[in-house]
């Protein structure tokens, strides 16, 4: 919803006005991707189930042992991902010059995707850790 609102806002001002709102876009789509992973619903309450379940069918003698390590697999790969999000696009989508009118879609794009990374990720590390609490 935050993403129309500044692509228009970018579009109809100058490029020193327009880059700041930009910018933000990068904490405010970090900020939603934290509170998804950090959320607990549905999906992760019966991933986690999930989790738990193929922990003891692998491992019966120390089931806890495989939802750990999913989950600190899965942690860095969110941790990564948020990382991502922060740094300036890539040279390969800044080079592909997608624009959105006279403002570059990059700046938008790869915060946007790697944040919705991070909320996968963390999401499912979420749902590990709790399978490896229970």
């Amino acid at each position: 919803m935050v993403t129309p609102l500044v692509i228009s806002y970018a579009l109809g001002s100058d490029d020193d006005r327009a880059f700041p709102v930009v910018a933000s876009l990068r904490s405010i789509y970090l900020l939603l991707a934290a509170g998804v992973a950090l959320t607990k619903h549905r999906y992760v309450a019966s991933t986690s189930a999930r989790i738990r379940h193929a922990s003891r069918q692998l491992s019966p003698s120390e089931p806890e042992r495989l939802a750990g390590t999913l989950a600190i697999c899965l942690l860095v790969a969110a941790f990564g991902c948020a990382s991502f999000a922060l740094q300036p696009p890539p040279d390969m989508l800044a080079a592909m010059n997608w624009h959105l009118g006279d403002h570059p879609a990059g700046p938008i794009m790869w915060p946007a995707l790697m944040s919705v990374g991070a909320a996968g990720f963390g999401s499912n590390a979420h749902a590990a850790v709790d399978a490896y609490r229970l």
